[in-house]
């Protein structure tokens, strides 16, 4: 049968039969990037996000299942504001995902000046503001889009996603310092019965998770045009 070819995020089966039922399948890099604060370190985690198409008959190309899979998560210690923004330029500029790459950041608190500067040098990049609870919207200042997601809807979705099987995390250096991040964290409720979720290990404030979470939210955001879908919760944080 015919080779994949890549265009971009495109993954196109090479035919010339004019009988052939096409389709076109994709591979993306969604890159989050979780910005320190005081002394704790940024961090940052990738997924790559692929539907691959296949010959399902010798005349008719299908999609095989979506995949999402964490393919790398690391701390970044100790780098300034200008260091982190070579850092995720770099990470979006690497021969491996140029083309195909999308980043989004943290904007709230100190991050806010990190997008602002990151932005000056020319990174393209979603700007997200972490907020309490499990809301969703967008505001614009002076023509900045900013997308302002709840910390609980971040962490309920990358739970739903780990125990679906939706996401999978796969072999990198700091797997089991990432493992440990998501199994730390906990669910709390207040008087009021809000529920509050926290975590954290002695190597930080689970900033390799939070990244993950942001970059999950991002490989189903319209503005990629991707597959959006619901899955139920698990109860991963119980």
């Amino acid at each position: 049968m015919s080779d994949l070819i890549e265009q971009g995020e495109k993954l196109i089966l090479r035919s010339s039969d004019p009988a052939v039922e096409k389709v076109t399948g994709y591979r993306r890099f969604l890159i989050g990037f979780d910005i320190a604060q005081a002394d704790d370190p940024a961090a940052f985690c990738i997924i790559q996000d692929s539907q691959t198409p296949y010959w399902l008959t010798d005349v008719q190309q299908a999609l095989r299942p979506r995949r999402r899979v964490v393919v790398a998560a690391e701390r970044l210690r100790g780098a300034s504001y200008p260091e982190l923004a070579r850092i995720a330029r770099n990470l979006t500029m690497d021969p491996s995902v140029v083309g195909r790459s999308h980043l989004v950041a943290d904007a709230t608190g100190v991050g806010r000046a990190w997008v602002a500067l990151a932005e000056e040098k020319g990174l393209k990049l979603h700007k997200m503001q972490i907020t309490s609870g499990e809301g969703e919207s967008e505001t614009r200042e002076h023509g900045r889009l900013f997308y302002n997601v709840g910390k609980n809807r971040l962490l309920g979705d990358l739970n739903s996603a780990l125990h679906t099987g939706a996401l999978q995390i796969g072999q990198f250096p700091l797997r089991d310092e990432f493992a440990a991040e998501l199994d730390s964290f906990q669910v709390t409720f207040a008087e009021t019965g809000r529920a509050k979720i926290e975590g954290g290990t002695k190597g930080g404030h689970a900033d390799m998770a939070m990244a993950c979470s942001q970059a999950l939210w991002l490989s189903d955001h319209s503005s990629l045009n991707c597959f959006v879908g619901q899955s139920k919760l698990a109860g991963w944080f119980a």
